[in-house]
């Protein structure tokens, strides 16, 4: 008797515990098709059109749920610092030259980030606008006092219609990219 009695109080017990397993997976599965919605309306991928120069590799990343928090560092100079943020999502194009492997202070890249908030599928701005969005140029080689971030008012970023088109002159140090075109989802 008393094992039957054991036998129901575990079958209880689990068959609580299934119900409760269904319940979460069901809220769970709610949860991922809310986020995946949320995903659909902001910008998940972004690919170059135009812009890369032949001596190099050029590669645009989406880095999801992030702003820039700009810092100075001990040499008084700009870095961004990614926070989360579930509103904003960062876009960083990034310029790599192909260097010789044998110098070890060969190498070249540029580098540009800006912000776009979740729902925006469409945008025009224009020099001084471009601080709505953070516009971050970076330049990093063995380029005594001219290497490093800088924020950037000189130019024009559009995005409509799936296209996105990038012009700017960062008006401190020389700068090998200036128009960049791609195409964005």
């Amino acid at each position: 008797m008393k094992s039957v009695f054991a036998l129901s109080l575990v079958l209880i017990m689990f068959s609580c515990d299934s119900t409760k397993s269904t319940n979460d997976k069901k809220s769970s599965e709610a949860n991922s098709l809310n986020e995946k919605e949320e995903m659909s309306r902001n910008i998940s991928s972004v690919t170059l059109e135009s812009g890369c120069l032949p001596a190099g590799e050029c590669a645009f990343e989406v880095i999801p749920n992030t702003k820039m928090d700009f810092k100075i560092d001990t040499a008084e100079m700009l870095y961004p610092e990614f926070v989360d943020d579930v509103q904003t999502n960062t876009i960083k194009f990034s310029y790599n030259e192909d260097t010789d492997k044998e110098l070890m202070d060969g190498h070249y890249r540029e580098e540009i980030y800006f912000e776009v908030k979740n729902g925006t599928k469409e945008m025009d701005l224009q020099d001084m606008e471009l601080k709505d969005v953070n516009f971050l140029y970076g330049r990093f080689c063995y380029c005594k006092g001219s290497a490093g971030y800088f924020k950037v008012d000189k130019g024009n970023l559009t995005m409509k219609n799936g296209k996105l088109t990038i012009e700017f002159a960062n008006g401190q140090v020389p700068q090998k990219l200036g128009k960049i075109t791609a195409s964005y989802k």
